[in-house]
């Protein structure tokens, strides 16, 4: 399979830790050092027009633009996948919103729900496709627009520090590839690619919830007060312990499988929970600034679309003339229920004369 273009699309003007602090009464110099985000982007039902507001139009605008680098007929397209934690719906499927809104008609789509992993669990259910020998090309789509499970802008000052350590993690994005079943011409090309549950018998690190029209249920508190349950629970110290081991772990396969030594691989694309835990991983894997691809600090934790986006930008990298015709490792740690998802590619360039 063939990653033929690739796109990122991001909600707005970024949204920095002093803007955070004066709007949402959090402390700046905590934002920092707790979670070394420098921005966010988030979508708003009454933001301005032509700026997405949900997650069909992050995913629609991620869609056009993909395809606009590809150069194809969206007609080209066999399929539509969509990997999503947050969907504009339970029903209708947010894909099939996508898929109407590309001008798509008679052709499979299919949505998976998911976290971290969502966006190389998607190109493994592509991959899968595509080789089954019936489809040629299709799209693959990661969006999140977690603002939207948050509670107002007061609600959030009275969180409790866990909960608005969550509420500073997240952002919102989307990001998509145009994939090939042929692997001749320009682009990226999958040479290794998995995804599996490690969970078994391990409690989930993170829990996010959606609550229906009756609202959050009154539970327990800390002291045995009655409160309403959180809308997301993170395990941080789950997290911060396996996270790093899962993510060597992947390394050494890809490495294993491919041969290729970690430190000649030209693109590293390690995983993106937040600036402080990133930058933690990048040395505990050995990889040099150089080689790292990462995004995080700056769109803040927007799930599905943040492996899209490293792609993106370690595109951008080679454009700009840094690793043509090398190597992409990603690896990605989903911690709600332990899935690790791994991939290899390959660049291939363009021909010189076919640069768009």
């Amino acid at each position: 399979m063939r990653l033929v273009s690739l796109s990122e699309v991001l909600p707005g003007e970024p949204v920095t830790n002093a803007d955070m602090a004066a709007r949402f009464g959090l402390h700046e110099r905590w934002l920092d050092a707790m979670t070394g985000n420098r921005t966010r982007y988030f979508c708003r039902p009454d933001g301005p027009p032509g700026v997405p507001r949900s997650t069909s139009d992050l995913a629609t605008a991620a869609g056009e633009q993909a395809l606009l680098r590809s150069g194809l007929d969206p007609a080209s397209l066999d399929f539509v996948i969509l990997t999503t934690a947050s969907p504009d719906h339970l029903m209708p499927a947010t894909v099939n919103l996508v898929a109407d809104r590309l001008g798509l008609n008679d052709i499979p789509t299919f949505q998976l729900t998911s976290g971290c992993a969502g966006a190389l669990q998607g190109l493994y259910t592509a991959r899968a496709l595509l080789a089954a020998g019936e489809l040629r090309r299709g799209l693959v789509i990661g969006a999140d627009t977690c603002r939207n499970l948050w509670p107002s802008d007061g609600a959030i000052a009275q969180l409790r520090p866990a909960e608005m350590v969550s509420f500073a993690l997240f952002g919102d994005g989307a990001g998509a590839a145009v994939v090939d079943a042929g692997t001749d011409g320009p682009g990226l090309v999958v040479e290794h690619l998995f995804t599996r549950t490690v969970g078994k018998g391990r409690s989930p690190a993170q829990i996010v919830r959606w609550y229906g029209a009756e609202g959050a249920p009154t539970v327990s508190g800390p002291r045995g007060e009655p409160t309403r349950e959180a809308m997301s629970e993170e395990d941080y110290k789950a997290i911060e312990q396996h996270v790093p081991e899962a993510a060597r772990a992947i390394l050494d396969e890809l490495v294993a499988v491919t041969g290729w030594p970690a430190d000649d691989v030209e693109h590293l694309l390690i995983p993106q929970l937040n600036g402080v835990m990133t930058e933690k991983i990048r040395r505990y894997l050995g990889v040099r600034p150089e080689q790292a691809v990462s995004c995080v600090a700056d769109t803040g934790n927007n799930g599905n679309a943040l492996p899209f986006i490293q792609l993106n930008r370690a595109m951008r990298r080679i454009a700009a003339g840094t690793g043509v015709g090398g190597r992409l490792l990603v690896t990605t740690v989903e911690s709600s229920k332990w899935v690790l998802t791994g991939m290899a590619l390959r660049h291939r360039p363009e021909e010189a004369d076919d640069v768009r």
